[in-house]
């Protein structure tokens, strides 16, 4: 259910990026200048949006008091969406690094089943 919302967001601002572009058939250099920047601007938009009602969602779930390793999926998103909202190498290493010591952790931490 969750996925599909996703998917319908998604091909929502893939549309309205088209239409604040003004897309047509042709082959006019101006008008794929404008496609591109909407383009830009649109996933400037949802990064910036994933950021905020994740740090929000995070903040709250900080002040209630539950452990970071419920929240992790939130701090991916926050990551997420601030590598969506402008590209830089530190977080894109904090990105990767949470991700991989997530997976590590989970692998380690899973007991071998009995035979």
């Amino acid at each position: 259910m969750k996925i599909r919302i996703f998917l319908i967001a998604v091909l929502l601002f893939f549309v309205l990026s088209m239409v604040v572009g003004r897309v047509s058939i042709g082959n006019r250099w101006p008008e794929r200048v404008d496609v591109s920047y909407a383009i830009s601007l649109t996933v400037l938009a949802a990064g910036g949006l994933i950021a905020l009602v994740s740090l929000f969602v995070l903040l709250q779930r900080g002040l209630s008091g539950q452990p970071l390793d419920q929240s992790l999926p939130l701090v991916f998103a926050l990551l997420g969406g601030l590598l969506m909202y402008q590209v830089n190498w530190g977080v894109a290493l904090a990105f990767g690094l949470i991700g991989s010591a997530a997976i590590i952790t989970n692998y380690l931490g899973r007991s071998k089943p009995r035979e």
